[in-house]
């Protein structure tokens, strides 16, 4: 490694086209873009709230629904950030689960999750219906993931903690499969600077090893005339061209590259010579991102697809009756959701419900396919705790069900659910009570928004606030 990073950048000059604009780019920072939840909002309504707080939003060109939001603004500090109407991702990473070609009711596969942006885009995407399988080999990072899961009402995700390499066959087949796989990150220095000062080609080539493993498993569980999408945030050819080179001679006959382009973004195409060695011509197929092209992060993305006549064997589907093992009957606890909130019966035809041991009632939409092995660490979204004497829905599944409440539930205004969200208590005025006939739990909504849920004490008029502690912050407004 040398002692300047930019020197160590150098060694791009070759490939990178107008070195001089990426030498500036990469030293500038990074803007800001979320996306509306779908799920959730509309884009018009979403745009109306901020515009409450003054704040302005300027549409993302080639992204439908993506906004550059104010470099003054704190996105995760918003009410509408925590509520799930929005979700904070980089602009250039949104461009692997673009090129899925993601269709409805299929099995995708998300190899390394964490922290589960372009998984809930790929839920979202598939409209919160079929098979999102969703692992990392970092614990941590997958609780987290499954926090954003909550907070933007993901129902259709089954959550692994298991090394990308080592999946079993057991796994099922899947239509789609994302490798976005552990790099060397030199693509974002623009928000993290210090990943330069390690950047080195032996690091590099180190890493190669072990995404060129998780790739081939990508092979082996994509059926037959499935798609792969391969995606890195780093600058070197060694974790990028030459991995997919080393690949697509091993599995020859059996996968071939499919051309990428992201209309109105500029890209660049993938190189098929370097270090003195020439690499597989199909090479220009993939994309890459250089921050100076769109002002991002950079970012490489290839497509491959598993021809039909693949000779490798695709694992078998898992089978409902085993898969859902632990599903529950719906009685007592749609009842009791029913008879407290006033929820339609019809709400929860569509989704199955499942016990995991004490940890509580999960659901999940009704057509999905988990895995047979290796066992989940969770499958959709817990619906309630049932060993508590009054059970109450989860925070998340307030969320989700709360647009359908027709009883005990509670308007509150911005300066209630500020205290709302830092768990702090607050007094109810006697008009916000209409809904809430005794003491007990209530959906607390802001705007028409479903935020969580609180315990009312109707003697008192006083609201606790049940919000996670974990989700739990002071918000601007």
């Amino acid at each position: 490694m040398t002692d300047s990073p930019m020197h160590y950048l150098e060694r791009y000059k070759p490939i990178v086209g107008d070195w001089e604009a990426f030498a500036t780019a990469v030293t500038q920072p990074l803007p800001t873009t979320i996306w509306a939840n779908p799920l959730k909002t509309t884009l018009e309504e979403l745009e109306a709230l901020l515009a409450q707080s003054g704040i302005s939003l300027e549409p993302v060109g080639w992204y439908p629904g993506a906004y550059y939001f104010p470099a003054d603004v704190k996105t995760g500090l918003r009410w509408e950030y925590l509520a799930g109407l929005y979700h904070v991702q980089e602009e250039v990473s949104l461009i692997p689960v673009t090129l899925m070609d993601l269709q409805p009711g299929e099995r995708v596969l998300d190899m390394c999750a964490a922290p589960g942006n372009k998984t809930v885009q790929i839920s979202v995407a598939l409209q919160n219906r079929g098979t999102v399988v969703a692992n990392d080999r970092n614990a941590g990072r997958m609780r987290a993931s499954r926090q954003v899961f909550d907070r933007l009402g993901i129902v259709n995700v089954t959550a692994l903690t298991y090394d990308a390499v080592n999946l079993p066959s057991e796994i099922g087949q899947f239509d789609k499969v994302l490798a976005d796989v552990p790099c060397t990150c030199e693509g974002t220095c623009r928000k993290e600077p210090y990943v330069l000062r390690r950047a080195s080609a032996r690091n590099a080539r180190k890493m190669a090893r072990v995404q060129r493993a998780i790739l081939r498993k990508a092979v082996q569980l994509c059926r037959a005339g499935g798609r792969i999408v391969y995606a890195t945030c780093t600058f070197t050819p060694e974790e990028n061209e030459m991995v997919l080179d080393s690949i697509l001679r091993e599995y020859a006959g059996e996968i071939r590259l499919r051309p990428a382009a992201v209309p109105h973004f500029t890209t660049s195409p993938g190189i098929t010579h370097w270090d003195g060695r020439d690499l597989n011509p199909d090479l220009v197929h993939a994309l890459r991102v250089w921050p100076h092209q769109n002002d991002t992060g950079g970012f490489f993305v290839a497509v491959l697809e598993k021809l039909p006549q693949s000779l490798t064997p695709s694992p078998p589907h898992p089978l409902a009756g085993e898969v859902y093992a632990g599903k529950v009957q719906r009685q007592p606890w749609v009842d009791l959701l029913m008879d407290r909130h006033g929820f339609p019966p019809e709400l929860f035809a569509e989704f199955e419900l499942l016990r995991w041991g004490k940890r509580g009632v999960w659901f999940v939409n009704a057509d999905h396919q988990p895995p047979l092995k290796p066992q989940p660490d969770s499958v959709g979204m817990m619906l309630l705790r049932p060993s508590a004497r009054f059970p109450k829905m989860s925070t998340a599944a307030a969320m989700f069900f709360g647009p359908y409440a027709t009883r005990n539930f509670m308007e509150v205004t911005v300066g209630q659910l500020t205290a709302y969200l830092a768990r702090q208590p607050f007094a109810a005025a006697p008009e916000q009570t209409a809904h809430c006939p005794g003491t007990g739990f209530i959906i607390i909504r802001c705007r028409g928004v479903n935020v969580g849920m609180a315990l009312y004490r109707r003697e008192t008029g006083e609201v606790e606030s049940l919000y996670p502690k974990g989700w739990a912050r002071k918000v601007e407004v």
